[in-house]
């Protein structure tokens, strides 16, 4: 990557920079973002199951709650809604997200 252009230091006239993280709407920032999201989906107790990579269960005793990752979009379920709501407020903790309260769509599906 090159100095942006009028930010170019004399001494460094003839240098590129390196990117030490991928920017947003490189081919390689959804890769990227993925392995990310699946790293910290493991370090919150999450499993990934192997039918579907968008999928993850987290279990706690007889509890369960679901997570239904696609692209920057996320659905969390279960039977407990305290539970759901714990779970969540975890995973946002970790992620800057916003909470849009009950799920009555995901992905243009009705949900009821």
């Amino acid at each position: 990557m090159e100095f942006p252009e009028g930010f170019v230091p004399p001494h460094l006239k003839n240098k590129v920079l390196r990117l030490l993280r991928t920017l947003y709407g490189l081919k390689q920032a959804g890769l990227a973002w993925w392995n990310e999201l699946n790293e910290s989906m493991r370090e919150l107790g999450f499993e990934r199951l192997k039918t579907d990579a968008g999928l993850f269960s987290y279990k706690e005793g007889n509890q369960i709650v679901i997570a239904i990752i696609y692209v920057d979009n996320a659905l969390f379920c279960g039977p407990s809604k305290a539970f759901v709501e714990k779970v969540k407020a975890a995973f946002m903790k970790r992620w800057e997200c916003r909470d849009l309260g009950e799920a009555k769509e995901f992905l243009r599906m009705n949900i009821y």
